[in-house]
């Protein structure tokens, strides 16, 4: 695919992933007291931020958040939850990096896929019990069924990418572009003797 609307649909799914792979690392979430107990049960460490005065908040790191949800969901993976999140956390940082400039394009818009099918199923779906809902009560819904387009147009847009490649404006066109002429011109060459 030529096209610049390639590269327009990285820069979005690039500006997503970064900025909520970014925020899952090295953010900060308030949790309740609910939330403290089952993160200080998988060993994940807590935070007391003092809000002035008498007040203090707990909080944690994003991508605990993803812990939570995991252990929710699937209690028997114990600690593997945490390095669960850490790898979604990070690839997330790391496929909007690569899909802003244009390199490995396809396999990071599959990892952006499988991420965001997780996300789906796990929060719009168990969560927020979209699917179980008329699909015509879901604008009454507002956050969640924001939430639940975001997350399928980012689908859409990454999977287009996986289809049909990353556009014109990318580091994988310009090495298959350089890899042609390579191959282009090793054959035109006269052979030895040819002369």
């Amino acid at each position: 695919m030529n096209s610049t609307m390639p590269f327009l649909y990285r820069l979005v799914i690039a500006a997503a992933m970064v900025t909520t792979g970014w925020f899952n690392c090295f953010g900060f979430v308030e949790v309740s007291s609910a939330q403290v107990t089952t993160l200080q049960e998988l060993d994940i460490q807590v935070r007391q931020v003092d809000k002035g005065g008498e007040t203090t908040t707990q909080t944690t790191r994003g991508l605990h958040r993803i812990v939570l949800l995991l252990h929710d969901e699937w209690p028997q993976l114990g600690g593997w939850g945490k390095l669960l999140a850490w790898t979604v956390s990070v690839f997330e940082l790391l496929a909007g990096v690569l899909l802003f400039v244009g390199l490995f394009s396809r396999l990071s818009a599959f990892v952006v896929c499988v991420i965001l099918g997780m996300a789906l199923y796990l929060v719009s779906y168990k969560i927020n019990g979209m699917f179980t809902m008329n699909p015509f009560d879901w604008p009454l819904h507002k956050e969640a069924f924001a939430q639940l387009f975001t997350e399928m147009s980012l689908i859409v847009l990454a999977f287009a990418i996986v289809v049909g490649g990353p556009g014109c404006l990318s580091i994988d066109r310009f090495r298959a572009s350089s890899l042609a002429e390579t191959r282009i011109s090793s054959v035109k060459r006269p052979k030895r003797g040819d002369d």
